[in-house]
């Protein structure tokens, strides 16, 4: 994992990200955005002159200056014209996105689900300082945190912020189980801690980013289910799970649908069954040279383990 030590804040990330302080500049990456938008296509390229005339500077030899301290990190110049980078996409991303902006906030809402610590059908989601939150009124727990950003809750409905958030967590268990991060795409470790509470054991895989640093905390089942063999054994069963908000997957883990048999923890060993209308799913998970494997174990497998 990158350590501050390192060449993290050197002085090109700092001129970099100086470079970004004029409003020109802002608007020569804004501009490149919007002719991909206009074409629909990817990576487009726009000569000296059509950029020029997209941003309209009074004068070519000011343009020139604030293109040309763009080009490198932001900015790609090319024999058809100029493009943007991965870094300068992303950076327009940021702008339009509003990340910079803070969450806006909805009043408490009740889902459906059931609380994995008391069993009650009492839960809540709320944001609460710029997070996502389920927590269950009944016993006060909070089930599930989760990063909300400005553009996630613009345009929509108290009720369709909460389910997006439903759905994106699944992608997230998708990623985690090939160790990409859901962030920066970069490399994730992964540690499995164990929470005992009311004689109930629950396993929960914390995933850190080598490169961003996010850290996230997923139950162990959720990535078990977000594997394709789990996913199609749900939907041969009438359940769509990634459908299924986790806060009402959460009911599965305390019906016995979804059981969690962990041999060690590090490294991880462990075997997730799933089992709809008497049929059953199992799926090993281990951490092997830094990376979590999840597969189904095959029935003759299955058959020496009991």
């Amino acid at each position: 994992m990158t350590s501050i030590d390192e060449a993290r804040i050197d002085p090109d990330v700092v001129e970099s990200i100086s470079a970004l302080g004029n409003r020109t500049r802002l608007e020569i990456l804004l501009a490149l955005a919007e002719v991909e938008r206009e074409r629909k296509e990817q990576w487009p390229r726009l000569s000296f002159t059509e950029l020029y005339d997209a941003v309209g500077v009074e004068s070519t030899s000011q343009f020139s200056y604030h293109l040309d301290r763009l080009v490198g990190h932001f900015v790609a110049e090319t024999a058809d014209g100029y493009r943007l980078t991965y870094g300068g996409d992303k950076i327009v991303r940021t702008i339009l996105s509003g990340l910079y902006e803070s969450t806006s906030s909805f009043d408490d809402t009740a889902v459906d689900g059931v609380c994995v610590f008391c069993e009650a059908s009492s839960l809540v989601a709320m944001v609460d300082e710029e997070q996502f939150r389920i927590r269950c009124d009944g016993c006060g727990s909070t089930l599930l945190i989760d990063l909300l950003p400005r553009s996630q809750t613009r345009h929509r409905s108290a009720s369709e912020i909460i389910d997006s958030v439903g759905r994106r967590i699944w992608v997230t268990g998708m990623l985690v189980r090939g160790s990409v991060c859901p962030e920066c795409y970069g490399w994730v470790d992964t540690s499995v801690t164990s929470h005992r509470h009311d004689g109930r054991t629950l396993y929960t895989l914390g995933c850190t980013c080598r490169e961003c640093w996010l850290t996230i905390h997923v139950p162990l089942e959720v990535v078990a289910a977000a594997h394709p063999a789990a996913v199609g054994f749900f939907w041969e069963h009438g359940i769509s799970v990634p459908e299924l908000p986790l806060w009402e997957f959460f009911e599965f883990l305390i019906t016995d649908v979804v059981t969690t048999d962990v041999n060690t923890l590090d490294p991880l060993e462990a075997t997730v069954e799933f089992t709809v209308d008497h049929e059953t799913l199992q799926l090993e998970m281990l951490d092997v040279s830094d990376s979590l494997r999840v597969a189904p174990v095959r029935a003759d497998e299955r058959c020496n383990t009991h």
